[in-house]
């Protein structure tokens, strides 16, 4: 993605904005003839694009859709374009996936907004489950079946795919054992073992998931499918259950992950996922939980930490 600053979108103008007359009218001519736009609603999150819930009316027929757009001017479009790509890759998985109803990836009928417009996915992000181990082994369910399957992404490269790099790594300010950080970093020196590539969302973490009566009912945000470890997808979504609620909780993943998928997680892989965790990603957490629940900041790193120093274990 191009790069964009984690801010609250409570605080920006362009995120808090109703969509223009020219979307609007772009949405009721993509939706058919005698379709008109009669609702919009803000949807929570989105740190860079601006998300809303629309009411089409047809003939008298109401139907909810999802228009996501991103501000003229930034550089978005081949990003945008990937993602409406990725979606064509994974539209018959059986997945719980979005359909693409309409596209203006210039922003040439939306003021100048590059836009994507999609079929609305029932239920909501659910991040303070009840029960958390049936919660967890939900995600791990989805993980592993997104995983068997056989489609088409380009192999994951760990130095060029991601934001992490060997040369970047520092230790957190507020870590209590530096000496944990400082073994990792040195781990991830070695050259990365084999692991049998799988297919990947790279993006797989709690707030990109909705929620209905106990299932997941949708998988959102698919700008990076590769193929790689099974452990990138599970180790980021370890590092996101670490530093929101608790490390017991990201062992949880991993160990309901590997019974359900019948597959051991690669330790390196593993850890070199958790490391994606420095001192921007409490920032950056708050703002994609965007007021769902409470959030810890000042705990992150800490929790993060212990389930670093497990991880290390595990490689021995």
């Amino acid at each position: 993605m191009a790069q964009v600053t984690f801010g609250d979108w409570r605080d920006d103008a362009f995120l808090q904005r109703r969509p223009s007359v020219e979307t609007l009218a772009w949405v009721a001519t993509s939706m058919g003839r005698g379709s008109r736009v009669v609702g919009h609603r803000r949807l929570t999150g989105g740190v860079c694009s601006a998300v809303h819930r629309l009411t089409v009316e047809q003939r008298g027929v109401r139907t909810f859709v999802v228009l996501r757009q991103y501000p003229a001017g930034v550089g978005v479009e081949a990003d945008l374009e990937r993602e409406i790509a990725n979606l064509g890759v994974v539209a018959a998985s059986g997945l719980p996936v979005p359909s693409v109803l309409a596209t203006d990836v210039a922003g040439a009928s939306t003021g100048g907004a590059p836009s994507l417009l999609m079929t609305r996915l029932p239920g909501h992000v659910h991040l303070s489950p009840a029960e958390p181990r049936s919660w967890i082994a939900r995600i791990a369910e989805l993980a592993a079946l997104l995983h068997s399957l056989d489609l088409p992404a380009k192999t994951f490269r760990p130095w060029t795919d991601s934001w992490v790099a060997l040369e970047k790594f520092r230790v957190p300010i507020a870590a209590q054992k530096p000496a944990v950080w400082k073994a990792a970093f040195g781990v991830m020196a070695a050259a990365p073992p084999q692991d049998t590539p799988v297919f990947l969302h790279r993006d797989f973490l709690p707030v990109n998931m909705l929620w209905s009566r106990g299932r997941i009912t949708g998988l959102t945000d698919w700008n990076s499918i590769q193929r790689g470890s099974r452990a990138i997808d599970v180790g980021e979504c370890r590092f996101y259950l670490a530093a929101l609620h608790s490390p017991e909780w990201s062992e949880e993943l991993r160990s309901l992950y590997e019974s359900t998928a019948g597959v051991a997680l690669d330790p390196w892989w593993d850890l070199y996922a958790l490391l994606h965790y420095d001192d921007g990603s409490p920032k950056a957490i708050r703002s994609q939980v965007a007021g769902r629940r409470p959030v810890d900041t000042a705990g992150m790193t800490s929790r993060v930490e212990v389930a670093v120093e497990a991880a290390l274990r595990r490689l021995g």
